[in-house]
């Protein structure tokens, strides 16, 4: 099957998160055999450095389109259509190139959605989706945007959710009907970590440093748990817009010789940090899916997670702990008691093969397309 994934970017050693759930998916159709090209439509704005204009590269046996117009915070409908610009541009190349497309798999309906309808109309290509976002889990987007979405899901030959919350929730708002499949996990990078000897008890965060991602009450939690456990210390890995804010917290707390910024690391270097950590916390305040989880649980690490939509569908006593959305005194409680537990990190690992590898994803993707 010729499966055509269009993307809201491409990763990059800068941005290695910058479209990883769609090219983690592309890598996973082609190992399983599929013809698989990759679209990257890059309208970020000019402080995201990059090159401008389009490539055309190989990249592990995938030919990548990739077209960077920085764009940035302008009105939608001048994303819409230079995005669909962009995308007549590639797609009368790849016709020259490799013909004719089975399917279309777009990402991300409110970024991808004007596209795919487009593309539906003029050229007859038809699509799947798969949803990620969490504005529209929480139903926090303009009524012209829910219309459009509305539209755009109907269209498709396929709607997938990354989660059992989020696809009840999507049937819910918009009366169709969705299927879940979970996002890959990158099991040749994180599965073969192993574990380092270290000193004293080490927890780990990674995530965009958001508000929505809760790293601030990660911090609390951790200043409070450490009055009584002094061998104790956090990594954070990530950037963004509260790492000033993140930065003086861990000061007020009086943490800061044992909280450590790592800034944005690549799926590698990820790794070697979790070779040397006990457990895995990252307390969002709402996720469609979380991968980073599953990454970590590759490694080995129990996780604490929030019941915020994603991870309840993971998360379990076999594998780490879930608590409420904000909620320090709890968080400290769990915390303390991670650190008596004893997990078995091969059994945490083997679940996440089992139900995440590439090759699982990939067959249920597959599955759905050919109906």
């Amino acid at each position: 099957m010729v499966i055509l994934e269009v993307s809201r970017g491409f990763p990059t050693d800068r941005y290695p998160t910058n479209g990883i759930f769609e090219w983690d998916q592309a890598r996973a159709l082609k190992q399983l055999g599929h013809d698989v090209i990759f679209v990257a439509i890059d309208l970020r704005s000019l402080r995201r450095k990059r090159k401008w204009g389009l490539s055309i590269r190989q990249v592990d046996g995938i030919t990548v389109y990739d077209i960077n117009i920085p764009l940035g915070r302008v009105p939608k409908k001048i994303l819409n259509d230079i995005g669909w610009i962009a995308f007549k541009k590639i797609y009368k190349i790849i016709k020259s190139n490799h013909g004719s497309i089975d399917i279309v798999h777009y990402h991300f309906g409110r970024v991808m959605g004007y596209v795919g309808l487009k593309a539906k109309q003029r050229f007859g290509l038809k699509y799947i989706v798969t949803e990620h976002e969490s504005t529209i889990y929480k139903n926090q987007i303009s009524d012209k945007d829910r219309r459009s979405l509305k539209e755009f899901y109907h269209e498709a030959e396929v709607r997938i959710a990354v989660s059992e919350s989020f696809k009840i929730r999507l049937e819910e708002i918009y009366d169709e009907k969705f299927d879940y499949v979970p996002n890959v996990i990158d099991s040749c990078v994180m599965c073969d970590c192993k574990k380092v000897p270290h000193d004293g008890y080490t927890f780990i965060t990674v995530g965009n440093l958001i508000e929505g991602k809760g790293m601030d009450v990660t911090i609390k939690a951790f200043a409070t748990l450490r009055k009584n456990n002094k061998n104790v210390k956090l990594i954070i890995i990530g950037d963004g817009p509260e790492k000033d804010h993140l930065t003086k917290l861990v000061k007020v707390c009086e943490v800061e010789d044992a909280v450590f910024f790592k800034g944005r690391l690549t799926r590698e270097q990820i790794k070697n940090e979790f070779s040397s950590s006990d457990c895995f916390i990252l307390l969002s305040r709402s996720e469609t899916f979380g991968v980073v989880y599953i990454e970590a649980m590759a490694a080995g690490l129990p996780v604490i997670a929030t019941k915020c939509g994603g991870p309840e569908c993971f998360v379990n006593d076999t594998n780490g702990t879930l608590i409420d959305v904000d909620d320090i005194d709890q968080a400290v409680v769990v915390m303390t008691e991670m650190m008596l537990k004893k997990y078995d990190g091969n059994k945490i690992r083997q679940f996440c093969l089992d139900n995440f590898s590439p090759e699982i994803v990939a067959k249920k993707i597959t599955r759905l397309i050919e109906g």
